[in-house]
Parts: C-alpha cells; sequence; structure tokens
C-alpha cells in the first residue's frame, strides 16, 4: 500500500481544527474553508462569515450595516496590509451565548508566485470575559485601596495632633521616660502616614495617571536630581548616566519611579559614598533603562518579596522607609507596558532594570 503524500493529507487534518480557518486570494476572495468554519456561518447565519467559496470576504464584510461588520471590515484590511498581527471582534451569534469575542489572525503566503492568505478565527470568549472579570475586580480592590487610605488619614491626624499638643502643654510635666514614649509615637504616627500615602499613591496609577505622552528622561532626571540635592549632598553620592531616550509615558510617574530608586540606591549603598550609574538601551520599539548601584545587595531569595506592598528586608532602625516604592514602580512600570526586574548578589551592590515604549515607534 503506497502511502498518500502529505499535501493530500492536509484538508482532512485542518478540518479536525476547533478554529475557522479559511484561504483568501490577495484580492480577498475565499478559496478554501475548513469545516469549523462553515459550522459557525451555518450554526449562526451572520454576514461576517460566509460559508461559500467564492464570496468575497473583503465585500462581505464591507458591505455589513452592522458595527461588527464594518470592525471586521477594517480590521481584516489592516492585517492583510501587514499593518496588524491581529484583531479582537465581538460576533452575534446565536444560542444561550448571544455574543462571543473571536481573535482574527492572517497570514500571507505565496505559491507559484501568487499571493495568498490564511485566516483564522480563534474563539477567545473565556479569556475576555475572565479579562474583564479581572479588570472589574481590580477597580473594586483599588476603589477599597483608595477608601481607606483616604478615610485613615483623619484620625491619624488627629492622633498626632493631640500628641504634639500633649508635648507642648505639658513638656514641664513629663519625666525623660514619658517624653520618650511621646517620641516612640510620634514617630510611629509619622510611618503610618508614609504608609497610608504610599498605598494611596498605589491604588490611583491606573486611575489617576495623566495620558500618555512624549517624556524627556532627562529632564525628568535632572527634576530628581534636584528634589534629592540635598541627601546625594549628604551621603557623597556619585551619579552618572548615559543620555536618555525620549519615551512615551506619564512623566509625573516616571519621575516617582527613577526618585524611588535614586533613592534606595543611595539608601542601601553600605558604608561608603554611593556609586550609581544609570544606562539605557533600545531593544526594537522599546528602551530598557538600568539602574546600578555599588551598594549592600539583596539575597536571591528575597529579590521577589521586595516587589510586594509593605515587604521589607530590613528594620525601620537600619533603613527608612515604607516598604511600597518598589511595588509602586512596578505598577507605573506595568502601567507603560513594560516590566521591572531586579538583578543583585549580596555585597555585590543592585541593577534595577525597566523597559519603556519609545516616542518615535510606540508600541499598538
Amino acid at each position: 500500500m503506497t502511502a498518500p503524500d502529505a499535501p493530500d493529507l492536509l484538508p482532512a487534518a485542518v478540518d479536525t481544527l476547533p478554529i475557522n480557518m479559511a484561504i483568501l486570494d490577495h484580492e480577498g476572495t475565499i478559496l478554501y474553508t475548513n469545516r469549523a468554519w462553515q459550522e459557525f456561518g451555518a450554526d449562526n447565519e451572520i454576514d461576517l462569515q460566509p460559508d461559500t467559496v467564492g464570496i468575497n470576504y473583503l465585500e462581505v464584510t464591507e458591505a455589513s450595516t452592522s458595527e461588527t461588520g464594518r470592525a471586521a471590515a477594517a480590521g481584516l484590511r489592516e492585517l492583510l496590509a501587514g499593518e496588524r498581527e491581529h484583531v479582537e471582534l465581538e460576533y452575534p451569534c446565536h444560542g444561550p451565548d448571544a455574543r462571543r469575542w473571536f481573535l482574527l489572525r492572517a497570514t500571507p503566503f505565496t505559491h507559484d508566485g501568487d499571493r495568498y492568505v490564511v485566516v483564522a478565527h480563534s474563539d477567545i470568549t473565556d479569556r475576555h470575559e475572565y479579562e474583564a472579570r479581572l479588570a472589574a475586580s481590580n477597580e473594586r480592590l483599588e476603589q477599597f485601596a483608595y477608601a481607606a487610605s483616604h478615610d485613615l488619614r483623619e484620625p491619624l491626624r488627629m492622633v498626632t495632633s493631640y500628641l504634639d499638643l500633649l508635648e507642648r502643654r505639658y513638656a514641664d510635666d513629663l519625666d525623660e521616660d514619658a517624653a520618650e514614649f511621646i517620641d516612640y509615637a510620634v514617630d510611629g504616627a509619622e510611618r503610618m502616614k508614609a504608609m497610608i500615602e504610599g498605598l494611596l499613591a498605589y491604588s490611583r496609577v491606573e486611575t489617576r495617571g495623566d495620558p500618555m505622552a512624549a517624556v524627556d528622561l532627562d529632564a525628568v532626571l535632572e527634576d530628581v536630581r534636584r528634589d534629592l540635592e540635598r541627601r546625594i549632598a549628604e551621603t557623597g553620592a556619585e551619579i552618572s548616566a548615559d543620555p536618555l531616550p525620549t519615551v512615551e509615558g506619564d512623566a509625573s510617574q516616571l519621575r516617582q519611579v527613577f526618585q524611588n530608586l535614586l533613592d534606595n540606591a543611595i539608601e542601601y549603598s553600605g558604608d561608603g559614598p554611593p556609586g550609581i550609574e544609570i544606562s539605557c538601551r533600545r531593544t526594537g520599539s522599546r528602551w530598557e533603562i538600568a539602574v546600578t548601584d555599588d551598594g549592600i545587595g539583596i539575597d536571591p531569595d528575597a529579590q521577589e518579596r521586595i516587589f510586594r506592598v509593605f515587604e521589607r528586608l530590613h528594620t525601620h532602625e537600619e533603613h527608612h522607609g515604607s516598604g511600597i516604592g518598589l511595588a509602586l514602580c512596578r505598577r507605573i512600570v506595568e502601567r507603560h507596558g513594560g516590566q521591572l526586574t531586579v538583578d543583585s548578589e549580596p555585597g555585590e551592590g543592585t541593577t534595577f532594570s525597566f523597559t519603556l515604549p519609545a516616542a518615535d515607534d510606540p508600541e499598538p
């Protein structure tokens, strides 16, 4: 028995796929559809999913009067032109699932000198609904964090005010122990205030950020160095930086990132004057910024913990801080579609690296 050639087996194999697939010529005419494509069109009887070979897919979608049809037509044209890799569309369907989401992809290829396109629809309704639930959950958590942090500020302000009043009014009547106890209470209140303000800033990264625009990171760094001028002078910190790029981002939030990373580099510098280097490199449509110090370093087992809210590796007596700065930095970088990572060895210093979209070629 002679084994069939691989091309003869392809139609049968493609018919088993759960993905709706068709092959179009360069003008958009359907030359082939698999079983999933045909069944979907027959079940839903919608003009966006013709199941007949010879129909022009572009013409059908462009003739549609529905919003979904127009979106499909525009997305398909962009796919065929190579302007996009994929398009997500909401399709009207029959049955209990009245509307479902599909991922539309198009891959061009040539055969015998002619250009063709493979079009495929994947059902992503479950993923889309999960993302919607996750977004709603995140929004509720942000609202809770904002409300909790906002409402805690007033009673904390009252505690601090009365401690200050107690110290001023009865200073002559307090012994050394009582004065020390008040100092401890005031210090605790101030630290709690910093934590509440940090939580408030963390909860508002997504909802209260400024619109994305071109941001000159050299100007951002100059502002941050000015803000940290006294601390830099007191510690003898030496900060060197490459010429930094212009990125697409929120200037106010990116300033927070630089300020937190530089402040951390100074705080955890060890015994000698801090040495800090800021470098950058282009990777495709993004810039990678690295802040490197020669400080005490971080144990490998603790390197993910430092990005958790209120996670501290040292006591307040050893190093100041609210324990939210790095969590805030990561959240800001993620809002910009990037990642913030750390590379460190105890006693060998630390490098924090984060990616941002280039202003001249932002990612879609």
